[in-house]
């Protein structure tokens, strides 16, 4: 294990040491949190990969958000954004 040092901004600081139930369990937390970020990127990168290969349709893509918007799963009904592709 290896100690760094980051900075960030106080209220960032307060919201995470609440999350994570304290300040000694504030390393774990970040720890957590950094790994699950990542796991994410490398899937995004395998997902636009994979979207390069094999394009969807654009009627098919519209058809899929609209699906995943009416059961609340995209986000977008509540952002007004549309899945990127």
């Amino acid at each position: 294990m290896k100690r760094i040092t980051v900075s960030l901004p106080d209220e960032l600081v307060e919201k995470i040491k609440r999350a994570a139930g304290g300040e000694r369990q504030v390393s774990s937390y970040v720890a957590t949190a950094l790994e699950d970020y990542q796991e994410r990127e490398s899937l995004d990168d395998i997902l636009a990969a994979w979207a390069a290969e094999s394009p969807v349709p654009e009627d098919v893509r519209r058809q899929v958000v609209a699906e995943l918007d009416r059961v609340g799963l995209t986000g977008h009904s509540r952002q007004g954004g549309r899945l990127a592709g």
